[in-house]
């Protein structure tokens, strides 16, 4: 039943009009909204902390009415970025072109230059999918680290999608080689840094409070001595995007290997807070990011 769903929006992102398929998205997201409400709380805790922490290093007051209108946009940011998926066979060049604007590429083909590949750190920030099909259809050989899917059929829906625009898919758990075969290539792996999956995280304290962020990022950086840098597409007014790459994370200078993979992640850390404030309503991590009380 739920392969025939996803067939069934495949073939409404690619024949529907676009502003029927937002349409249908955001109406679903708003469905969802109160059908589910475990998931609207946990959504609600993670957003009271990265507006608390805005509001504490703007100096302003935290407005809990605020607060829930970034929970519905959340919702419906989600649903657009479902649409925006299913709609990916429509992207080419040419779209790229009209609808993204690219900022600190400068920052990818610096790393690239070293011929050693590179590492991007992104995250459940605006549409990550979106992000490997357009740097892909800039010219950029990318493969993006993904998580196995419980259904073969699905997981070839998703493999097929990104395939078909140039983006190789390594999954989580895979051999090595793969990863030493793409930086070979010079290609750009792009991984998501924040939420842990299959690890066990380190501690940060972020966005104020302490959590567990993965290692597997920066390890990969380390293990393979690629450059290591942050990017993200983020979505802008008007169904227009903004693809950024922020500077390469600067390896620390320490022998100790633990430690350099620590303040690694703590510098991706402070990166990942400073995007994630400037966008809350499409920081899309729907798992429960912190417990306990304020640090």
């Amino acid at each position: 039943m739920e392969y025939l769903i996803y067939r069934f929006f495949c073939f409404l992102g690619v024949h529907l009009p676009d502003w029927l398929a937002y349409f249908i998205g955001s109406s679903i997201a708003e469905v969802r909204y109160y059908l589910t409400p475990n998931l609207r709380k946990t959504i609600t805790e993670n957003l009271r902390q990265v507006l608390k922490y805005k509001a504490y290093i703007e100096n302003i007051p935290f407005d809990e009415k605020i607060l829930h209108t970034y929970v519905k946009r959340t919702y419906r940011n989600f649903g657009i970025y479902m649409v925006e998926f299913f709609q990916i066979p429509k992207w080419n060049e040419k779209l790229v072109k009209e609808k993204v604007r690219v900022i600190g590429i400068d920052n990818l083909d610096r790393a690239l230059s070293k011929s050693k590949g590179a590492i991007v750190i992104t995250a459940h920030l605006g549409n990550w999918e979106l992000a490997g099909i357009v740097t892909s259809l800039l010219g950029y050989n990318l493969s993006a680290v993904a998580l196995p899917f419980r259904s073969d059929r699905i997981a070839t829906i998703f493999i097929k999608r990104r395939r078909t625009k140039g983006v190789n898919v390594i999954l989580t758990g895979s051999n090595p080689k793969e990863y030493i075969r793409a930086l070979k290539k010079n290609s750009v792996i792009a991984i998501l840094g924040d939420r842990i999956f299959t690890e066990k995280g380190i501690p940060i304290n972020f966005m104020g409070k302490q959590t567990y962020l993965p290692r597997g990022p920066a390890t990969l950086a380390l293990r393979l001595n690629a450059p290591y840098l942050p990017g993200f597409l983020l979505r802008e007014k008007k169904g227009r995007y903004a693809l950024v790459f922020d500077k390469e994370i600067e390896i620390p200078d320490t022998e100790d290997y633990q430690e350099k993979i620590r303040v690694l992640v703590e510098r991706s850390a402070r990166i990942l807070e400073k995007f994630i404030i400037k966008y809350p309503d499409q920081w899309l991590n729907f798992s429960r990011m912190w417990n306990g009380e304020q640090a």
